[in-house]
């Protein structure tokens, strides 16, 4: 019997091109944006993405560093939706809005910043 290529596990072909340097820098970055590890990112995006869409990584998240204003370059959600396709552009400015309505409540930045994060993991992993 034949065994077609969609059918067998492309995972650790997915690693390898995640574990290239343009791509790894681009991973590195979100990772570090969202506050994860990047091993936990990689994971979530093997699980997520197909290898085509992993290859133009590095390509989609130069043209989406330069969209969104400093709120959302900040909280990575130009990345998160236009790169990384991860999150749908209501979601990123659901997130957006909850940020910058604790900063106008009084909440510090550094905390905003970590419940947005959290915020932004649960829905990447629902």
């Amino acid at each position: 019997m034949n065994r077609y290529l969609y059918e067998k596990d492309l995972r650790q072909m997915k690693l390898i091109i995640l574990e290239s340097r343009r791509h790894d820098a681009v991973v590195q970055e979100l990772a570090a944006t969202l506050g994860i590890k990047r091993q936990q990112l990689r994971k979530i995006l093997i699980e997520s993405s197909d290898m085509m869409f992993l290859e133009n990584l590095p390509a989609r998240s130069d043209a989406a560093r330069e969209t969104g204003d400093e709120t959302e370059r900040l909280l990575g959600i130009p990345l998160l939706v236009q790169a990384f396709h991860l999150l749908s552009r209501e979601e990123g400015a659901r997130v957006r809005e909850q940020y910058l309505q604790r900063i106008q409540n009084g909440i510090t930045q550094e905390v905003a910043i970590s419940k947005a994060q959290i915020e932004l993991l649960e829905m990447i992993r629902s």
